[in-house]
């Protein structure tokens, strides 16, 4: 009995056991079911890779609302330098030579203009170089000044004015523009050719936030700005020419590939291009101006070759714009042809092409967040603008192929100042050198 009662106390553990095991196999099954579908989700839910992330296969339109500008117009006489709107929903414009901010309604009329002649605090020396506001403050910017307005346009809260050298750089920074802390990022002025253009050993730029009195308070980023000039190797003495390929923007905050946001909180640019990679990349950054790294974001492109024919038009555009023949103003009248001819083949001879375009030419940061990027130079002459959110997912594409944003031929068609996704501000020049400004509306309806 005792055997019995023995043999039978060492068969229930045995059988509790077996029947846990049932149990647990069951239950790690419906575990192994739940875990494979939420996978399964996942994966379904994953944004695919960033280059085939278009809510659209065809290219959002622009619808033009609004021009400024006329041949008998005197409201726009010269290249608009920068464009700001303000929260009283009018247009503020800095045009070269100009000594004054304009202020247009949205519907294309002069409300009033801010500045004069002089150098005395209210005054505008030369041109406004910028026009911004952060806040409630309105701040210009002239030459080598910022001047803060809050209540009175005619009379500034404070005028800021510096000059640090930078002589690792080749430069010197004046006041810029104004970031949305109240700090400044600097305007670059080349004091030694010969030392910015040799920046291809360089890591790059580096764009300085900087104190109301000029102190160099840290470095928000690092701009990319290698292989930019084409140099003159018969003088060296001459100031070098950027390339039609590394070119600034010609409006606004001219840094390469870096765009500031409208209300100065932070910079988005292109970082490396990791050319060699499989596939290719280059990173979409956006940098607070405190240097913390809000978006970064690896984007695929395919690389583009510059063909022997696009090598030919731009060694001729930019022999052409060396000697003058683009606009009468950079032209001497004291030159004859023949010193233009020797001039166009000097720089034919030194000029130079990358064996493939740089994947993005220009950036631009829209005031709702967006990020724009012209893509590489085509041979039509259409530029391709991409247009991705703030988290660096592609959203859409814009093609311009008319208008010209500058005398350069090599330029974009529109220079992009203030964009959105519902709207776009720019400019352009006519066949008569008159500038534009253009207001137009986007038009997101996808036609498959």
């Amino acid at each position: 009995m005792a055997g019995r009662r023995l043999r039978m106390l060492s068969r229930r553990p045995q059988f509790s056991v077996r029947f846990w095991d049932a149990e647990f196999e069951k239950e790690r099954s419906k575990a192994g079911v739940r875990l494979l579908t939420l996978l399964f989700v996942l994966l379904l839910c994953a944004p695919p890779p960033i280059h085939s992330q278009d809510a659209c296969p065809t290219p959002w339109r622009l619808d033009e609302v609004l021009r400024i500008g006329s041949v008998e117009s005197t409201d726009l006489v010269a290249s608009v330098l920068d464009l700001a709107l303000g929260p009283d929903s009018v247009l503020y414009v800095a045009q070269a030579m100009v000594p004054a901010v304009t202020v247009f309604s949205l519907d294309g009329q002069v409300l009033r203009r801010i500045g004069r002649a002089g150098n005395g605090p209210g005054d505008i020396q030369l041109s406004v170089t910028g026009v911004g506001w952060i806040g409630d403050t309105l701040w210009v910017a002239d030459l080598n000044r910022i001047q803060l307005f809050r209540t009175n346009e005619r009379v500034p809260e404070q005028v800021i004015q510096f000059s640090r050298g930078v002589p690792e750089e080749g430069s010197r920074l004046a006041p810029g523009r104004m970031l949305a802390d109240g700090t400044l990022v600097g305007r670059r002025r080349i004091t030694d050719g010969r030392v910015f253009s040799s920046r291809g050993a360089n890591p790059g730029l580096a764009l300085r936030r900087l104190s109301r009195s000029g102190e160099v308070l840290d470095t928000i980023a690092m701009m990319g700005w290698s292989g930019n000039a084409v140099e003159n190797e018969r003088d060296p003495r001459l100031f070098p020419g950027r390339h039609p390929l590394r070119d600034l923007p010609v409006i606004g905050f001219r840094g390469p590939l870096t765009a500031l946001k409208p209300d100065g909180s932070a910079v988005v640019q292109i970082g490396k291009v990791h050319e060699d990679a499989t596939p290719p990349t280059f990173d979409l950054l956006a940098i607070s101006i405190h240097g913390d790294t809000l978006l970064n974001r690896s984007v695929e492109y395919e690389p583009r070759e510059v063909t022997s024919a696009m090598e030919r038009r731009l060694a001729d555009e930019y022999a052409g714009w060396r000697a003058g023949d683009y606009a009468s103003s950079t032209r001497s009248p004291q030159l004859t042809e023949s010193t233009l001819e020797r001039r166009r083949r000097a720089a034919r001879r030194v000029f130079w092409v990358p064996e493939y375009h740089p994947p993005v030419r220009q950036v631009v940061a829209g005031t709702d967040g967006t990020i724009w990027l012209l893509r590489e130079m085509r041979e039509d002459r259409v530029d391709l603008w991409e247009i991705y959110d703030s988290d660096g997912t592609r959203e859409g594409t814009i093609e311009v192929g008319h208008g010209r944003s500058s005398l350069r031929p090599w330029h974009p068609r529109l220079a992009v100042a203030l964009v959105s996704r519902n709207e776009v501000w720019g400019t352009t020049f006519d066949e008569y050198e008159v500038p534009y400004i253009h207001r137009y509306l986007v038009d997101r309806t996808c036609t498959p």
